[in-house]
């Protein structure tokens, strides 16, 4: 049967915009990135960043003095970077509201993995970042690099850490990694949050993984602020729309900042045949 020329009816989008797993289901957050630190970026003080001691009892017990080797509590930063979509369509029938949601729907759908790509990397601004890790070398298998990274981590870190798979690895991981499932998360055996996503696959350095090889990464806990829905710009259209070439050119911006606790660490993965 023929389709009807120019009868199709207009319906809405289906389906909801549920993201897919990554690194905002394993982080702290998203929380609110209150005005001011949208520009000038936040700061929190965390007492974590350092095993507690022992020392041996002796009977009688001598009065002697303790060292104190840990020091203070570590300043934990983060720089605010902007997240955007941007949108070009012919303006017939549409209104300042249709518009908005084009762009708010486009900015929700994509801005976990921007944020993944730019936390990785550290661009536009970004800082901390993984980039600049402790490089830990080559690991011959999956199984070795999550140990590996938690051997190095819970060596200096009580509490459970994020381990960032690039998603070329995640197959790999979830098959030859002995990982569990918690509700939605993956966890390693120590019950550390695995985030799979749109990392760049580079070294500490920024050097690309050779193939066959993926960079894994290893931080403490991670807490993703982001300016709530309300305060998200979009262009209104009266702006957006370009009269000499009757288009509309709009934009949603999000600002965001991403921290991370105390420590973090990379190695080489090497991958085996799925």
């Amino acid at each position: 049967m023929a389709v009807l020329a120019n009868t199709r009816l207009y319906v809405p989008r289906p389906g909801a915009l549920v993201n897919r797993y990554g690194l905002f289901d394993v982080a702290n957050g998203p929380l609110d990135l209150v005005p001011h630190a949208r520009s000038g970026g936040l700061e929190y003080q965390s007492a974590v960043c350092a095993l507690p001691t022992g020392y041996e009892i002796e009977c009688p017990a001598p009065a002697e003095a303790k060292s104190f080797t840990s020091g203070g509590a570590s300043l934990i930063t983060a720089d605010p970077f902007v997240v955007r979509s941007d949108l070009e369509c012919a303006p017939v029938g549409l209104d300042d509201a249709q518009l908005r949601q084009w762009l708010l729907e486009r900015l929700r759908a994509g801005e976990q993995a921007t944020v993944e790509r730019i936390f990785s990397e550290g661009t536009f601004g970004a800082n901390p970042s993984l980039q600049g890790a402790t490089d830990l070398g080559t690991a011959v298998s999956v199984a070795q690099a999550i140990g590996d990274l938690e051997a190095w981590l819970y060596a200096r870190y009580g509490l459970p850490g994020v381990l960032h798979v690039p998603a070329t690895a995640a197959a790999h991981f979830v098959n030859g990694g002995g990982l569990v499932r918690d509700g939605r998360l993956w966890k390693t055996a120590m019950g550390t949050a695995i985030s799979f996503g749109n990392y760049a696959n580079t070294s500490p350095a920024g050097v690309a993984a050779a193939a066959g090889h993926a960079w894994v990464y290893i931080t403490g806990q991670v807490t993703v602020w982001r300016a709530p829905d309300s305060d998200v710009f979009t262009t209104p259209l009266p702006a957006a729309l370009d009269r000499t070439t009757n288009q509309v050119y709009g934009q949603a911006e999000r600002e965001y900042a991403v921290s991370y606790e105390c420590f973090a660490a990379a190695i080489d993965a090497t991958l085996f045949t799925l």
